[in-house]
């Protein structure tokens, strides 16, 4: 059957747990491992790439912390939302899992994993934005830039729109005083030097927001990371090239650093 827009994400349930002072949906699909999703400043979305990581995985999109109806007005750094994020995962019932996050779900799953060390299997970090040498804040881009930088493909599914200006007014505050200026953290790097998980990190050549040399940053301090960059995509991995997004992660999740040696013979992933 092929993909509509009605279609995508119509095998996720919802349901809501009050965790940190705050209500926190969840959408998930699947049997299996448990791989929870951490979005970006956008707040979560359904993608053809979450679908096909359903097919393998318990997977768990989570509305971090005052992207919801609630406001969050007193988090201020990193290390409390992901303390926050933490805490709502903990009350959904999951006590130990991969970790995937998003732009700033990727930073904020780094802080989590730094803080819970224990709770986190295994890292995938799709174009995260803890470290912004040479990028481009979003807020920052005119209209006629947004979309290229972001999407290499605008007219695949699910269709992606600027922020609704009322989200944005409300969420981006809280998103600014999380991020701080981007500048170099050496403290923050000791502690992800310090960690021992496997993580991929990926990044799309054509990235617009987050300057895909920044995963060099990662790779280099992360002992037991491997780097990936996928070409024909921008910011938006999931959007531009689901299917290999996906078939990536399954298959680093499943064989760990073993994972480009691929079951299909012939095929260059991604």
């Amino acid at each position: 059957m092929s993909t509509t827009a009605s279609t995508i994400g119509a095998t996720f349930t919802s349901r809501t747990v009050n965790a940190a002072g705050f209500d926190v949906r969840f959408s998930e699909a699947g049997d299996g491992d448990a791989l929870v999703c951490l979005p970006g400043a956008g707040g979560p979305r359904q993608t053809i790439a979450l679908d096909l990581l359903a097919a393998s995985f318990r997977v768990a999109l989570v509305e971090l912390p005052g992207w919801g109806e609630q406001r969050n007005d007193a988090t201020n750094t990193m290390d409390a939302l992901a303390t926050q994020a933490a805490a709502a995962i903990a009350a959904a019932g999951y006590e130990t899992y991969h970790l995937m996050g998003t732009s700033l779900g990727g930073a904020c799953a780094l802080h989590l994993t730094t803080l819970f060390p224990d709770r986190v299997r295994s890292l995938v970090l799709e174009a995260p934005a803890k470290f912004r040498e040479a990028s481009m804040s979003p807020a920052e881009l005119p209209p006629d830039k947004f979309l290229p930088a972001f999407r290499s493909h605008p007219e695949r599914l699910p269709a992606m729109e600027p922020p609704d200006p009322a989200f944005m007014a409300r969420v981006w505050p809280l998103v600014e005083r999380v991020m701080g200026a981007g500048d170099h953290d050496q403290t923050f790097v000791d502690r992800i030097a310090a960690l021992g998980h496997k993580t991929l990190i990926l990044f799309g050549v054509d990235d617009g927001v987050i300057n895909p040399i920044n995963g060099r940053t990662y790779r280099r301090q992360m002992r037991n990371s491997v780097l990936t960059y996928v070409y024909d995509a921008a910011h938006d991995i999931q959007g531009d090239r689901p299917e290999a997004f996906a078939d990536i992660v399954t298959d680093f999740l499943r064989r760990g650093m073993h994972f480009l040696i691929n079951e299909d013979d012939g095929l260059i992933n991604p």
